[in-house]
């Protein structure tokens, strides 16, 4: 049977239960919102499957990869109409994206023959105009109905649509997609300026506003003709994304069949949430990097059954041979030996998003050695993955931190950084891996303990997540910097320089505004990934052990 959210923490109990490898829900939806708008059946000939990707972030041939999935749906079409479609984060996260900015990733995606694509936050990572290129070359649709542009000049994106409808004999299938409101600050903000002012929008200058854009579509969707409609969404479903996450726009809508979730990279199995009007809606949620993939299928006689695949042996060796060509094409530059070191390294998300990390610790290091700085940061979102002890090659580095950009010192008051860590740390808990945050922040040169007993006071705009002040009391205490030799007390007033990346210091990147505006000092020209590469193997000489095993207690969490 089906697993009914009505809480985050049921949600959260759910993504951490075993699940079968190939879950298998047939249902009678008869009653379910979104199943047809007609009085009376139609007569069909073919069952419809939706076969569903999301933050697969360049892992083409990762766990399941794509050649694996592509037998899957080879084998479907035998009986099937099948649509394949991806909730967002496909372009980059990986070398084989950044090394050629997306491009090999959406030649694979239109080997795929994807029908219908949404928008993630980290399509934008490689600018407007790159952007547009990818999608240009795409050959199916690409949706997202809160994402519009509002600026004065071209709209270089309006291959975007809201939804298309596809038929599949006489029966039409809605695909709305929805992408998260947070990518004006998850992506580099800069993307999205022209002539000092923001250009595109993703529709949440209130959450109210939010749900009725959604569900305008929706009912435009279905007065279109659909007869299911289907959410296509890049907006997560833990409780960190509130108030926009899946389960969010779920309670605050009508009318749709299933959310198919991306963003969050959890591992969901199929389970229903209540819509506005106490109805059941289903949502899924299929983890990242090809991990696992879920599908949806429509019988002729209007039952509705879902699968959760993340075990599967057959391979389309014709898409395997393909996958394999285009890595083929990076592989030179990508097997180049960096250096070798000794000691593995974690870069898990819930790890580096949450607490401090060994390798937060080594890239924030990097960030301070390499521009001379007082003080080095990262945020937990710009780490990717993590290291194996051994030979390290270029790709591995760029899969830690694959977003290329640029090293940038700063010179600040302590009270900016005061305010940052206090921002950084606004979600932490004392309950290991809750409360991921992108912007958590992985420092180097200061140490701090955080007061989880305090609710974070800290303001940030309600449409666009930015800092904008603490409003009470503190949470991040005792916080000091190392200077000659010795940690002392961080002074408001005082001078510090801050080192990291221009995505940070110079966008206020994840809402972190607060150095924007401060005095930018010249340091080498290097991209981060090529910061680290120095510091792993020209500064330590890939002999991390004795500083990277463990943690340095430079983040502590006070229950």
């Amino acid at each position: 049977m089906l697993i009914l959210i009505t809480d985050i923490k049921d949600l959260e109990k759910v993504m951490k239960k075993q699940f079968a490898s190939l879950l298998i829900l047939t249902l009678l939806f008869s009653s379910l919102v979104g199943c047809g708008n007609n009085d009376s059946p139609k007569k069909v000939d073919k069952d419809i499957s939706i076969i569903y990707t999301t933050d697969v972030h360049c892992g083409v041939s990762d766990n399941l990869g794509y050649a694996k999935l592509s037998d899957y749906r080879n084998k479907l079409e035998q009986t099937n109409y099948v649509a394949l479609v991806d909730s967002g984060d496909y372009l980059q996260g990986g070398f084989i994206g950044t090394i050629s900015k997306g491009e090999y990733v959406m030649d694979i995606v239109n080997e795929m023959d994807y029908d219908v694509l949404t928008l993630g936050n980290h399509e934008f990572d490689y600018g407007i105009d790159i952007l547009k290129e990818r999608l240009d070359t795409y050959s199916g649709d690409i949706v997202s109905c809160n994402f519009s542009y509002i600026g004065k000049k071209e709209n270089k994106l309006d291959m975007v649509k809201p939804y298309v409808i596809k038929e599949y004999g006489n029966r039409k299938v809605g695909f709305i997609g929805v992408t998260t409101p947070t990518t004006l600050t998850s992506s580099d903000p800069r993307i999205f300026i022209e002539d000092d002012e923001v250009a595109y929008d993703f529709g949440a200058s209130t959450k109210e506003h939010f749900y009725s854009l959604v569900q305008d579509n929706i009912n435009s969707c279905k007065a279109d003709g659909a007869d299911y409609i289907i959410m296509l969404s890049h907006l997560g479903s833990l409780d960190v994304y509130n108030p926009y996450s899946s389960i969010d726009v779920i309670n605050n809508t009508t009318g749709v069949l299933a959310f198919l979730d991306g963003h969050s990279h959890v591992d969901l199995p199929w389970t229903t949430v209540k819509n506005k009007n106490d109805e059941n809606t289903l949502l899924v949620g299929a983890g990242t990097k090809l991990n696992e993939f879920a599908s949806l299928t429509i019988s002729v006689s209007g039952e509705i059954s879902t699968s959760f695949i993340n075990e599967y042996e057959d391979i389309d060796i014709d898409m395997d041979n393909y996958v394999k060509s285009v890595e083929e094409l990076a592989k030179e530059e990508g097997d180049k030996v960096v250096s070798t070191i000794d000691v593995d390294l974690n870069g898990e998300r819930s790890l580096v998003r949450t607490r401090e990390a060994p390798i937060g610790n080594l890239i924030s290091d990097a960030y301070k050695n390499v521009a001379n700085a007082d003080i080095g940061v990262v945020n937990g979102g710009g780490i990717r993955a993590g290291l194996t002890k051994g030979e390290v090659t270029y790709r591995e580095i760029m899969d830690v931190h694959p977003f290329g950009n640029n090293l940038m010192l700063k010179k600040t008051k302590g009270s900016s950084i005061r305010d940052y860590l206090e921002y950084c740390y606004m979600k932490v808990t004392n309950v290991v891996g809750e409360g991921e945050f992108g912007t958590f922040s992985q420092v180097s040169g200061l140490k701090c303990n955080i007061d989880t007993s305090i609710e974070s006071t800290v303001v940030v705009d309600e449409t666009t997540g930015n800092f904008i002040e603490v409003a009470g009391a503190r949470r991040v205490k005792d916080i000091k910097v190392y200077k000659n030799g010795e940690y002392v007390d961080l002074v408001d007033s005082e001078d510090y320089t801050i080192a990291s990346h221009d995505f940070l210091l110079e966008s206020g990147g994840g809402g972190a505004n607060m150095f924007i505006n401060d005095e930018t000092i010249p340091t080498p020209a290097l991209l981060d990934y090529e910061v680290l590469i120095h510091y792993i193997s020209e500064v330590l000489g890939g002999s991390l052990a004795d500083k990277y095993s463990t943690t340095d207690n430079r983040i502590n969490i006070l229950s």
